[in-house]
C-alpha cells in the first residue's frame, strides 16, 4: 500500500526504495502511474501531480536543489539569481533532462539528505555562503535565523571549515528580519553607520518593522502588501497612530528597496535630518518635506 503521507513529507518526490520501504510495492507504484496519482520522473523516482517545478527539474537532472534554489524551496530569501542552483555528487552523472539554462552546478561535498530533490539545510547554508554575494547571503542567513531554521552558534559551527571570507559571513547575520528585503535594507544602513533596530515594539501599535538612529520609524512591505483591503486599513491605522506620537513612519515597498534604493535613501536621510523628533528639526520652521520619487 502506498502511504501518500511519506511521499508528501519528503515534499512530494521519493524514490522507490523510500517508498517501498514505507510498505509500496512495484505493481503499486506503477499502478499509481497509470491512475495519475504518481507521476514517474525517472527510473526509480516519483512525484505527486503538484510536486514544486523546480524539484521536478533537479531530479529529472539527477541532481538537487542548492544555493539560492534550495533557499527559496525552504522558505529563505533566493535574492535575484534566478537560475537553477544543482547540487552533484562527485561520481554522479549530470543529465541535462529537463533542465532550464542557465542553471549552476555544485561538485563539493555534501551530507545525506533524506530528500531526494534539495540539501539539507546546512548545505544549502553552506553553497550560499560560497557561491552568492554578500548582500544576498547574509540575507538568506537572516531569513534562517528568522524562521528558526538555525541559531546563530549553529551558523557558525556550519561555516566552520570553510575559507576564511565565507566563515566571516556568519558575523554579519541577525536575527529580526522577516524577510530578504528587510535584511538588506539592514545591511545597507548598518554599512553607512545607521543604528537600526529591529522588531521593535510600540505601545499601541505593535512591532513595527525598524528603527532607525532611535528617531525614525520604517515600514518595508513585502511583494503580496496589501493584498485585502483589510491589510491596507490596519496599515494606515498603524500609520496613524505612529504619527499620532510624533513619529510618522517611512513605509517603503520591498520593489522600491530593491530597484529605487537611492530614493529610499535619500527619503530616509531626509527625514532623519528634518526630524519632528530632534531639537534641530523643531528649531526649523517649514522644514523640506522628504519623499521618495
Amino acid at each position: 500500500m502506498i502511504d501518500e503521507r511519506t511521499i508528501h513529507r519528503l515534499g512530494g518526490i521519493a524514490s522507490a526504495r523510500q517508498l517501498r520501504a514505507a510498505g509500496a510495492f512495484s505493481e503499486e507504484l506503477s499502478a499509481a502511474v497509470g491512475a495519475g496519482r504518481l507521476r514517474r520522473l525517472r527510473k526509480g523516482y516519483y512525484a505527486v501531480p503538484g510536486a514544486p517545478p523546480a524539484a521536478v527539474s533537479a531530479v529529472l537532472a539527477r541532481g538537487r536543489l542548492s544555493c539560492v534554489s534550495a533557499a527559496r524551496s525552504y522558505g529563505l530569501w533566493g535574492g535575484s539569481d534566478q537560475r537553477l542552483h544543482l547540487q552533484y555528487s562527485s561520481h554522479a552523472r549530470a543529465g541535462p533532462t529537463g533542465v532550464p539554462d542557465p542553471h549552476v552546478r555544485h561538485w563539493l561535498p555534501t551530507e545525506p539528505s533524506t530528500e531526494v530533490w534539495r540539501v539539507t539545510v546546512a548545505d544549502c547554508l553552506r553553497s550560499v555562503a560560497r557561491c552568492a554575494d554578500e548582500e544576498t547571503a547574509v540575507a538568506v542567513f537572516d531569513t534562517a535565523l528568522s524562521a528558526g531554521l538555525v541559531t546563530l552558534r549553529q551558523l557558525r559551527g556550519i561555516l566552520a571549515g570553510q575559507p576564511a571570507n565565507v566563515r566571516r559571513r556568519w558575523s554579519l547575520a541577525r536575527p529580526g528580519s522577516d524577510s530578504g528585503v528587510e535584511s538588506i535594507v539592514r545591511q545597507r544602513l548598518q554599512a553607512r553607520g545607521h543604528v537600526v533596530e529591529q522588531q521593535v515594539h510600540v505601545e499601541g501599535v505593535g512591532r513595527v518593522d525598524m528603527r532607525i538612529d532611535g528617531e525614525l520609524f520604517m515600514e518595508v512591505d513585502g511583494f503580496a502588501y496589501h493584498a485585502d483591503r483589510g491589510a491596507f486599513e490596519r496599515d494606515r491605522l498603524r500609520d496613524a497612530r505612529l504619527g499620532a506620537r510624533g513619529s510618522p513612519p517611512l513605509r517603503v515597498s520591498a520593489a522600491q528597496v530593491l530597484h529605487e534604493w537611492p530614493a529610499v535613501l535619500d527619503a530616509l536621510e531626509c527625514r532623519l535630518t528634518h526630524s519632528a523628533n530632534s531639537q534641530e528639526g523643531r528649531d526649523q520652521p517649514g522644514a523640506v518635506g522628504c519623499f521618495i520619487h
